[in-house]
């Protein structure tokens, strides 16, 4: 997908914050975007909601067309029967596709959604406020990973859709100096298990992932957020 306008103009293109929510930019291109959303809550929250948007209309079913024509040797079966059919089938698809590509995500739309969902956590000041769908209540957080003893404190939750079938558990936690780290639990059967983390830097953002007990896992961070690996090792057992 082509790039119409550069991140450093005012305001992002809409093609540039389509490329960004699908995961089309590669990691150049997309530590270019980032550098920019950091300097723009804004442009960061505008970003964020295309992408809740886009998956949003990937969600929603169209009835398709029936074009074939009806048999001679019969009338044409009532429209809303054809209706109610193709909206069965279309379930019953639904439910079969769910099933093989609920765990189907690739590394660079977990990777942007880790980084959108940072960068909106870091834009939030209140995340009490239930603002963007976040819940910030003691039941809503009741299954958080405890990281209490590595200096992170849960402040909200939230669901995050990564695809038609697939969707995220969304954790935003923070330290003792107020920085803020998200982590992302995503469906992982089908991914290969990788118990140790692996760390990588997209511009000033450290992604923290890994693979365990058939879910997968990406902590992020700000690479100079206190505290950020140790979280890691902890929920890896490291």
């Amino acid at each position: 997908m082509s790039i119409a306008k550069p991140p450093s103009e005012s305001r992002l293109s809409e093609s540039d914050v389509q490329a960004y929510a699908d995961g089309m930019l590669d990691p150049k291109r997309a530590s270019s975007v980032q550098r920019y959303l950091q300097k723009r809550p804004d442009e960061a929250h505008r970003v964020a909601f295309y992408g809740r948007l886009n998956q949003q209309m990937q969600n929603a079913f169209h009835e398709p067309a029936d074009e074939s024509p009806p048999r001679k040797s019969a009338p044409p079966a009532p429209r809303r029967s054809i209706s109610t059919a193709l909206i069965a089938a279309a379930a019953a698809l639904a439910l079969v596709a769910g099933g093989l590509f609920a765990f189907d995500i690739s590394d660079s739309a977990l990777d942007n959604a880790s980084i959108m969902a940072l960068e909106q956590a870091v834009a939030s000041q209140d995340m009490a406020t239930g603002a963007s769908g976040y819940a910030s209540s003691a039941k809503a957080l009741a299954d958080a990973p405890n990281l209490y003893v590595v200096g992170f404190h849960p402040a909200a939750r939230r669901d995050m859709s990564l695809g038609p079938f697939a969707s995220a558990s969304e954790y935003v936690y923070r330290n003792a100096a107020g920085d803020a780290a998200v982590l992302l639990v995503a469906p992982g059967i089908m991914a290969k298990p990788q118990p140790q983390w692996r760390a990588h830097r997209i511009g000033e953002t450290r992604l923290l992932e890994w693979t365990a007990g058939g879910k997968r896992y990406v902590l992020a961070g700000r690479a100079n957020t206190r505290g950020l690996m140790r979280a890691a090792d902890l929920m890896t057992g490291n």
